[in-house]
């Protein structure tokens, strides 16, 4: 029985270390659009889905918005391996397409302790054309994504029995 048990606490420690990888596109052209994917050990499989996702949300044009405050929530509570955010900003007007690159580049020096490797490059395009083209990259182990997740939920049951709500 101990050789049971032994094994299990080994494989939970293993399934813990395990690399996920999610990634994000939005791009401006044709309307804008966006897509998300995720995959495990590799990244350029979860950026390929995104790609995918994204494609696909053009052509249906209705799919439901995630719950980005939940998402943000899960993301801040991350110990993230890696963050990636790659791509070209033009806003139409200089001085503000500027400073939304400026921004992002700031946003970077603010993230340096939540992420263990970072990188921002967001390029500005100051040709006169409003457009977006955006990629992300999230790279998290498995047991922070869970232990991330219930946290979260523990505070939103905290939250609701606090406030007396019973359902969402």
């Amino acid at each position: 029985m101990l050789i049971y048990l032994v094994a299990l606490a080994q494989s939970l420690v293993y399934l813990a270390a395990v690399p996920v990888c999610g990634a994000f596109c939005v791009s401006s052209r044709d309307g804008l659009r966006s897509g998300s994917g995720a995959a495990v050990f590799r990244a350029r499989g979860a950026l390929r889905r995104a790609r995918r996702d994204m494609a696909r949300r053009a052509k249906k044009r209705k799919s439901p918005a995630p719950d980005l405050k939940r998402v943000f929530r899960l993301v801040m509570r991350l110990k993230l391996a890696k963050l990636t955010l790659r791509g070209t900003l033009a806003l139409g007007d200089a001085a503000a397409t500027a400073l939304a690159c400026g921004a992002l580049t700031s946003l970077a020096s603010s993230l340096r302790g939540k992420a263990e490797a970072l990188e921002i490059r967001v390029t500005p395009d100051f040709s006169g054309d409003a457009r977006l083209e955006l990629q992300g990259m999230i790279r998290a182990r498995a047991g922070q994504i869970m232990l991330a997740a219930a946290r979260s939920g523990i505070d939103e049951i905290r939250g609701r029995i606090a406030h007396g709500k019973a359902s969402h």
